[in-house]
């Protein structure tokens, strides 16, 4: 549709889902490693006193038990107790992979295999209605995280089982379903030449990144992938550490690459000018 030699989706959904898939076009895909650690939030309906192969409405039934004595209040009490960092098994229907093999070709299969609990954080999990065995919930949550998991899990909790019927991703870092459009739009758009006014441009997406700013004579070592003394700097954030991502720029709104600090901003002030406190992770210019 665009012309474009490549493209890469930022967080697979699933079959029974629906919202936001943001997707990287052309040079952009070179910044989805930034991108898909991004949290995201979701409303989703869960469906009490059944549970199934897939845990969500479109597996196999596996049990059916009564909720007649499953009241508002106890949903929203074991509700409290998810919200936080812990731990979730992945189902093994999920696009996981086990030696280059998708889990969910595997469940196609009959083939179950011990999964290991993945660490992940409930940032907020909202109660929003109830409709006879029908809850709706409003979820926050980190990157990695099963929502379809989550309510077979509070179903195991109730005593009366539980899956998800139906997923809206209403949210992945900026994205929202406000600025994402359908593909019939994005054709208009494309046919119209129109694309700069729907597609999000790298600066802005990249913009929750803190920022350094290079001084115009080391643009040229960086492009070349030449890891940054902490000379090369004219601005940087007032902490960093390593395992963090930087974007760096000169001055200008284009992002330059994405770095990663070798020390801490307290260790990095005691260097000196000639010592390398950065490496490159993405090189964005030619």
């Amino acid at each position: 549709m665009l012309g474009v030699k490549k493209a890469g989706h930022i967080g697979t959904l699933d079959p029974i889902a629906e919202g936001i898939l943001p997707i990287c076009i052309g040079q952009s895909t070179r910044i989805i490693q930034f991108l898909s650690p991004l949290p995201k939030h979701y409303q989703c309906i869960m469906e009490l006193g059944s549970t199934t192969d897939t845990q969500d409405a479109t597996g196999r039934v596996i049990s059916k038990k009564d909720t007649a004595g499953v009241t508002t209040d106890q949903i929203k009490g074991i509700l409290k107790e998810f919200r936080g960092e812990q731990k979730q098994v992945p189902p093994m229907y999920s696009a996981k992979k086990n030696k280059g093999i998708p889990l969910y070709k595997l469940a196609r299969s009959g083939i179950t295999i011990e999964r290991k609990p993945v660490s992940i954080n409930f940032f907020s999990i909202e109660f929003v209605s109830r409709e006879k065995n029908q809850v709706k919930l409003e979820v926050h949550c980190s990157a990695g995280t099963y929502i379809r998991t989550l309510c077979h899990d509070i179903g195991q909790k109730l005593g009366c089982g539980a899956n998800m019927s139906n997923l809206v991703r209403n949210g992945i870092g900026l994205f929202n379903l406000t600025s994402s459009i359908t593909l019939d739009d994005l054709q208009k758009a494309s046919e119209n030449k129109l694309l700069e006014e729907v597609l999000f441009p790298i600066e802005k997406v990249l913009k929750f990144l803190p920022e350094l700013c290079i001084k115009d004579t080391y643009v040229k070592a960086l492009a070349n992938g030449r890891p940054l003394t902490k000379g090369s700097f004219k601005k940087f954030p007032s902490n960093f550490k390593p395992g963090m991502n930087l974007r760096v720029s000169n001055g200008s709104d284009a992002i330059l690459a994405i770095v990663e600090p070798m020390v801490n901003r307290e260790e990095f002030d005691k260097m000196n000018e000639n010592e390398i406190a950065f490496k490159s992770k993405r090189v964005l210019i030619n």
